[in-house]
């Protein structure tokens, strides 16, 4: 056990800045029971008291006050279900990975969990469209199997860069909880991973340190430095933890993708509140009596009671609310979901356009399609670095790990007259077979997992189709 000065907890300047926006994208990934769990009395994080329960001096009154104003308040689902689409439409078709044959166990199991390359390619662009930001760290177990742990943005607490800018240091928050066999009970676990580059030696180095609490006092146990090595020879000389952001592979964070939807659901879920309050207020049409004897007066309405007024001149009549205030807040509300179309929730769209043609609906998700282009570039881009990271941590040729992710996020189907175009093009000698099967294909004609070649044998299997296709357009290199 060693006191020291120095601060394991210490964050990034970067960290600060940005903390607060990662966990309010968490909050509105995860939904309505989560975001009014974040407001309390004490502390609202998202929906402010009413100046009139804040002037309440009755605790309790207050409390239940604000606790009705919250629960009558709608927090709009929109954030989440636009993060399941879009990662719907990057991974609608499977990356394709290339490695040296002895990383094709990575593929099998990426992570010490178990998670498939795909699967952890999946995991590392979810995180990109909820927080724009992950972390890999690659590492090798006893038995010399290599895998990738991830990290959220969160975890990532500090970091530096050398002159190059190269990574040398790094801080990675690893506090769990652990179930303690003996109660089995689950107990918080205060942990960090300390990661450095010694630059004089050139050598990677980490140590775990774990907080215990002694005497009321919280102390650290610091792990020995333990460095990774090439084949147990030569020393790793770099830090094997790759930075994926929105848009490059730097230590600095990017913009949030979905940053702006889910401060427009926010500002729905407020308007909601004052809209459903003012609606429990005034809706209900409340009976009054004008100049009736006190002891007269009617304590009981209904279609079964019958009121007479005394003595003559007594009135009766109905309060209603009938001002264009909440007409006004309705208003607000549909316009905030509106503009929440722009960022891909069409949930609430009212879908009333007639059917669009592939062309029409790529120009109308232009934009979108533009980001989720990105933002697959750069997962891919982020998975390829920790794969050539480990390719060069086992003496492997880092040039023969590729990664290429699936960018073709329109799903186009090609009309009869499409196809008829298509075909009247390649007679024409316009284009070869091969491009003409190419197209096919990225129409939902041609099966997109047949190749060309087995396309070709197939049709020269077919009597028929041998036949009608003999000659016809061929260039005479068999395209």
């Amino acid at each position: 056990m060693t006191d020291t000065e120095f601060d394991i907890t210490a964050k990034h300047p970067s960290y600060d800045a940005y903390i607060d926006q990662w966990r309010m994208m968490r909050d509105a990934v995860d939904g309505e029971d989560c975001v009014k769990a974040r407001d309390t009395v004490g502390h609202q994080k998202y929906l402010p008291m009413k100046s009139a329960m804040r002037a309440m001096s009755d605790q309790q009154a207050k409390e239940a006050a604000y606790k009705a104003y919250k629960d009558r308040a709608e927090f709009p689902e929109i954030v989440s279900p636009t993060v399941r689409g879009c990662l719907g439409l990057i991974h609608s078709k499977p990356s394709v990975y290339e490695l040296p044959s002895s990383l094709k166990p990575l593929l099998e199991k990426a992570t010490k969990e178990g998670l498939t390359l795909e699967g952890l390619h999946q995991r590392i662009t979810a995180e990109l469209l909820r927080v724009g930001r992950y972390g890999l760290l690659a590492g090798v177990a006893e038995d010399g199997a290599f895998h990738i742990a991830g990290y959220t943005t969160e975890t990532v607490i500090n970091w530096d860069v050398d002159e190059t800018g190269k990574l040398y240091f790094l801080v990675l928050d690893e506090s769990s909880q652990v179930r303690n066999p003996v109660t089995n009970k689950w107990d918080g676990r205060e942990q960090y991973r300390e990661c450095l580059v010694d630059t004089e030696r050139g050598v990677f180095l980490s140590r775990e340190w774990v907080a215990k609490v002694v005497d009321g006092k919280k102390e650290w146990l610091i792990g020995e430095w333990v460095s990774a090595t090439i084949k147990g020879k030569d020393a790793l000389p770099i830090l094997p933890f790759t930075f994926i952001d929105t848009m490059d592979l730097t230590t600095e964070p990017d913009d949030i993708p979905l940053y702006g939807l889910a401060k427009l659901a926010f500002r729905a879920y407020r308007l909601d509140a004052d809209y459903v309050t003012a609606l429990h207020m005034t809706s209900e049409p409340t009976p009054w009596v004008s100049g009736v004897n006190k002891d007269a007066a009617p304590i009981t309405i209904g279609a079964s009671k019958l009121w007479v007024l005394e003595p003559e001149g007594a009135e009766c009549g109905f309060l209603e609310f009938n001002g264009p205030g909440i007409a006004e807040q309705e208003k607000a509300i549909k316009n905030t979901l509106e503009r929440a179309i722009i960022f891909g929730a069409q949930l609430f769209a009212d879908n009333k356009r007639a059917a669009e043609s592939g062309e029409a609906l790529e120009l109308r998700l232009g934009t979108q399609t533009s980001t989720l282009t990105m933002i697959a570039k750069a997962s891919a881009a982020g998975l390829e670095q920790t794969l050539r990271q480990i390719a060069v941590w086992n003496s492997e040729d880092p040039k023969q790990v590729t990664v290429k992710p699936n960018l073709d996020f329109i799903d186009r189907q090609l009309t009869p007259q499409e196809i008829m175009a298509l075909v009247s093009g390649w007679q024409s000698g316009g284009y070869s077979r091969l491009t003409l099967y190419e197209n096919l294909q990225r129409g939902g004609v041609a099966n997109p997992e047949r190749t060309f070649e087995d396309e070709s044998e197939l049709i020269a299997g077919d009597p028929v189709l041998a036949g009608m296709t003999s000659g016809e357009g061929d260039n005479g290199n068999g395209e």
